[in-house]
C-alpha cells in the first residue's frame, strides 16, 4: 500500500470506519513487524490496549516510530499506510480516556474478550496480565 504522511488537518482519515488497525513495530534490525489491534480515536491520538509482556510493547521501548493502515482482523492492510509515534500513556486522567472511547467502541466484545482471558487464566492458574495502553500520534 502506498505510505503517506499527515497531510490533511483531520488526523487518521483512513481509519474511519475501521475496525482494526495495523500497527506495524520495528525490531532493533529494523524488521517491521505488524499487528492487527482494536483501537479507539479521540481528537489527534489513536488508543491501544496490549498485555505488558508483549512483544510490541518490547519493540515500542526501543523504538517508539510506527506505521499504522487500516486492516481486516486478520492483519490485511486495506487503506494506506501512515508513518506515526507511540507512547506509553502513564498519565492517571489519560489512562481513563483510553479506556472509555476503547470500552465505546467495542462494548460487548471486548468485556467478553477480558472475561473470556481472565477465565483462561483461573483455569490454568496463570497470574493475571497487565494491560498497558499505548497513545499513537502523528509522527
Amino acid at each position: 500500500m502506498e505510505r503517506t504522511t499527515w497531510e490533511t488537518t483531520e488526523p487518521f482519515k483512513a481509519l474511519k470506519g475501521a475496525k482494526y488497525l495495523s500497527l506495524t513495530t520495528f525490531r532493533k534490525t529494523g524488521k517491521p513487524v505488524p499487528t492487527p489491534v482494536w483501537f479507539a480515536q479521540r481528537n489527534y491520538t489513536l488508543y491501544i490496549s496490549t498485555a505488558k509482556p508483549s512483544g510490541k510493547v518490547k519493540r515500542l521501548r526501543n523504538n517508539p516510530k510506527v506505521t499504522i493502515a487500516p486492516c481486516t482482523g486478520r492483519g490485511q492492510v486495506t487503506g494506506s499506510v501512515e508513518e506515526a509515534n507511540a507512547r506509553f500513556v502513564t498519565d492517571p486522567q489519560e489512562l481513563k480516556v483510553a479506556n472509555q472511547v476503547l470500552a465505546k467502541k467495542y462494548g460487548l466484545a471486548r468485556r467478553t474478550l477480558y472475561l473470556m482471558v481472565k477465565i483462561v487464566q483461573l483455569v490454568q492458574r496463570k497470574p493475571s496480565v497487565e494491560q498497558v495502553y499505548l497513545a499513537v500520534e502523528e509522527g
